[in-house]
């Protein structure tokens, strides 16, 4: 929609306007939103969007329409939006403008979708630098699903920019993926505005008809002004049926198009079939249908078409629909032969889509080039529209057997996409038609993938040795390991070797893993290798950033997000978790923001947000519970039983932590036994459950002799000292801070905090300062606030009273994305290349330095090389 100098006539719509314009002048002061405007088709959504364009003479507007004739053309949308500034790619980031470019098919660089947006985003943002940016989006459930992700990414990314997006859609067509987006219900005309509008085009018809025109459209502008054309007696008091919108409608343009010479009939036709392409192809498949030069003049000048920016569309897609099926279904595949040879040379995905509607059954030869024009859509990122093409190709399949290869690949290119519903439907489909077996081989093992992330892993692991076995030779490898990992999940018995395997425990630094490679955390955790693991999840995760693929990265930034809060960088956790969740809206899934919430609970347990606490651990649950995915139950309850156990309340927290450790409990499971093993003793101590502290102290001996692990040793020397007389418990407690990782603040604290009570008890005082002091310090820079409440009594009680326990003032902490933001900027990183990693804008950065700089009261970037990023970016003064 070309933008105007003065706003469209409307009638009414008061509300809307002035909605409209107080998101431009919000956009104008730099303040940036989207807005869907959501409407019944002709319900004069355009007609605002024109309004928004008439209004923002300030600013560079872009526009784009879906129609059907792209809709599986991936990123066909995207190129129609960004055409007029193509000039500015190559002033991207070079990664950012490669994927672009090869996602708008000028270039031959691949690349995931989320870098794809990420660089569209920085595209708006550097635009909206030189003025305001306002983009128009029309038909939104019409643009080609890869646009649309594209688009929904971008538009929870712009509210620091100078950008509005307006979209408007028809209910029900709006994706629910993820945070919504703000809406504007377009509702129908009231009567008074009905009346004028039917008045000004149609002054003839009667009040009582244009009333009852009201009552039968519901006040749709549009067919309010196509119903009155020819509105007759039916439209009378004396009729008491209501009439069917849409077939009246159709029945009103039929007797337009009837009345229409034959050759604009043949370019309405044309142009509706291929729906927003240029001029020229329009014109190029007309004439070979037989429509020469000299009529051209004539269809343009008829209401029906619209010519804009070089391209031809039809007026609306009622209007379309009316077009392209009144025809005669020879006339509608002759109109699609046409435009197939016209983009023979030019467009070969728009040839074979064009092709494939031709075909009035089975076709192998066109099913086979429609396989390859998947390929590319796959390439360049469409993994959505690759597999619509591939779902395509199967439905013009001759053979069962290829049909079913065709709806396998189809559904892995879904789960690529993001489409885990359609993934699976797919899927089934296949599997109706050739069996599970050979679904699983042409599918690479997707239905394992799909159990393992989001349903049962006893399931996920039997088709993963299923599919093992008879799928090609590179994705076996890939579905034996999760297999492996799913028998993990499972609580199933592993032996050493199997443990070591998943936690990469002998994968030397620097090695570049496959994502599904990565160690399981909580392994790695139980075997004392975290700052290993944690090396190969920050090397891996910045290949993900930079190079792809990002569909993995929110899986990856969960399990680092547990290995940094093992290593007390609490803030940098948060950031990993609350990133991944975000991430997860963008991609579906669910095992994701469970693994999120279940750090970020155990987090706010640890720094005494009960509520929080609760809250994050039931979201994970509720995951997790109902498919037997043990780890994150456990991991639930353990959180808050260390919650319950730093607030003082013993007897919760061995009812929390109890479960972890018993056989047959759905929250059990062996490895999350072992790791609060400890915890769990000291709750039953505290109780005078002295034989089940014994039982805990018994699975930590043995763990730290069958792994070696440090911390397991601490541990244990930690719980005899608890169940000790006086005699050994110093000793004990020694020997428990001897073996403590330095790495491991939190836990080495606690052994200082329990050997300080006991020097107090014991009436040592000046030397129960020695650990409590550190203890409390430690406890103070994480946040731990429980804990460093009830160690700064202790130091009381063991007689400092010089105020030396006050906490100092602690300058305000950063949010989690500036941290990120800050501890990239402290690398010496560029805001644009902050910007990449972190899919956000440049400006977003910006505006997140300026945030870092006055809450910490730093000068300006060089002073963010002096800060001590490792306890948790606390400056205290």
């Amino acid at each position: 929609m070309p933008q105007h100098s003065t706003p469209p006539h409307l009638f009414g719509r008061d509300r809307e306007r002035r909605e409209l314009d107080r998101l431009l002048e919000r956009a104008r002061a730099g303040a940036g939103s989207a807005l869907l405007l959501v409407g019944e088709p002709g319900i004069g959504k355009t007609a605002l969007l024109r309004y928004a364009a008439s209004r923002a003479t300030d600013f560079r507007v872009l526009d784009c329409r879906g129609v059907p004739s792209e809709t599986e053309l991936a990123f066909a949308g995207l190129h129609q939006l960004l055409w007029p500034v193509l000039d500015r790619i190559d002033a991207l980031p070079p990664a950012q403008a490669a994927v672009l470019r090869g996602a708008l098919g000028l270039g031959g660089h691949t690349g995931d979708r989320l870098l794809i947006g990420v660089a569209v985003l920085t595209l708006l943002s550097e635009l909206s630098a030189d003025r305001p940016v306002l983009v128009l989006i029309d038909d939104l459930y019409l643009l080609d699903e890869p646009s649309r992700n594209c688009l929904r990414f971008v538009s929870r990314r712009i509210a620091e920019e100078s950008v509005l997006m307006l979209v408007a859609t028809h209910p029900g067509t709006a994706s629910e993926t993820g945070e919504p987006t703000p809406s504007l219900a377009i509702e129908g005309l009231d009567l008074h505005s009905s009346e004028q509008l039917i008045a000004e085009h149609h002054p003839t018809l009667s009040p009582v008809r244009s009333r009852r025109l009201l009552l039968l459209t519901g006040g749709n502008p549009l067919a309010l002004l196509e119903l009155s054309r020819d509105a007759g007696s039916e439209l009378g008091p004396a009729v008491n049926s209501p009439l069917a919108l849409g077939p009246r409608l159709r029945a009103s343009f039929d007797s337009r198009l009837r009345a229409l010479p034959v050759a604009d009939r043949t370019v309405a036709l044309v142009a509706a079939a291929a729906d927003g392409a240029d001029a020229r192809t329009v014109q190029q498949a007309a004439a070979l249908l037989g429509v020469p030069a000299e009529k051209w003049p004539s269809a343009l000048d008829s209401d029906l078409l619209h010519l804009s920016d070089g391209r031809i569309t039809v007026g609306h897609p009622l209007i379309r629909a009316a077009v392209y099926e009144s025809a005669d279904p020879l006339a509608r595949r002759a109109a699609h032969v046409a435009l197939a040879r016209v983009y023979a040379e030019s467009d070969p995905d728009r040839h074979d889509w064009h092709l494939a509607a031709t075909a009035s059954g089975p076709d192998e030869s066109i099913a086979a080039m429609l396989d390859i024009a998947a390929e590319r859509a796959g390439a360049r990122g469409g993994a959505l529209s690759a597999a619509r093409l591939h779902r395509r190709a199967a439905a013009l399949s001759p053979d069962t057997t290829a049909a079913a290869h065709r709806l396998a690949r189809a559904a892995r290119a879904a789960w690529d996409g993001g489409d885990i519903e359609s993934a699976r439907e797919l899927l089934a489909a296949a599997d109706d038609r050739v069996g599970a077996a050979a679904v699983g081989a042409a599918a690479g093992g997707l239905a394992g993938l799909l159990e393992l992330g989001l349903g049962d892993p006893e399931r996920a692991r039997h088709m993963l040795l299923r599919d093992a076995g008879s799928t090609a030779p590179r994705f076996g490898a890939e579905l034996r390991h999760l297999a492996l990992r799913a028998s993990w999940a499972l609580r199933d018995p592993l032996d050493p070797g199997a443990l070591d395997e998943i936690a990469a425990r002998d994968i030397a630094d620097g090695t570049d893993l496959p994502p599904y490679r990565l160690p399981i955390a909580e392994v790695a955790i139980a075997l004392g290798v975290e700052s290993h693991a944690l090396r190969q999840y920050s090397d891996c995760i910045e290949r993900m950033r930079t190079e792809g693929p990002v569909t993995w990265l929110g899986y990856s930034l969960c399990q680092r997000a547990i290995l940094l809060c093992t290593l007390g960088r609490w803030d940098d956790a948060i950031a990993d978790a609350s990133e991944a969740i975000t991430m997860a809206a963008d991609f579906g899934g669910l095992q994701t923001p469970a693994y999120g919430y279940s750090t970020l609970g155990l987090i706010a347990a640890l720094r005494g947000d009960t509520a929080a606490a609760f809250d994050l651990t039931e979201r994970s649950l509720a995951f997790s519970t109902p498919r037997r995915y043990y780890p994150i139950t456990a991991g639930a309850f353990f959180a808050r039983g260390l919650g319950a156990l730093g607030a003082g309340r013993p007897d919760d927290a061995f009812e929390a932590l109890d479960p972890i450790a018993t056989p047959g409990h759905f929250a059990h499971h062996p490895t999350l036994a072992v790791l609060s093993a400890a915890d769990a003793a000291e709750a039953a101590v505290r109780i005078g459950r002295f034989d089940r502290a014994r039982g805990y102290l018994d699975r930590l001996i043995a763990h730290a002799e069958s792994s070696g692990a440090a911390w397991a040793t601490a541990d244990s020397h930690r719980v005899r000292a608890l169940l000790a007389g006086d005699d050994a418990a110093e000793e004990l407690f020694a020997a428990a801070l001897a073996a403590a990782p330095a790495a491991r603040p939190l836990a080495r604290a606690r052994i200082q905090l329990q050997f300080g009570e006991w020097l107090r008890r014991v009436r040592r005082r000046p030397e129960a300062l020695e650990q409590l002091r550190p203890a409390h310090n430690a406890f103070q820079r994480l946040g731990a606030h429980p804990w460093s409440e009830r160690a700064g009594r202790e130091i009381i009680m063991a007689g400092d009273r010089t105020g030396s326990t006050t906490n100092p003032r602690v300058i305000e902490v950063l949010t989690a994305q500036e941290l990120q933001v800050a501890r990239l900027a402290a690398t010496g990183l560029t805001n644009r290349e902050i910007a990449a990693r972190l899919l956000i804008s440049p400006r977003t950065v910006g505006n997140h330095l300026s945030h870092i700089f006055a809450k910490l009261g730093l000068a300006g970037r060089g002073d963010l090389g002096n800060i001590d990023f490792e306890n948790g970016f606390r400056l205290t003064t």
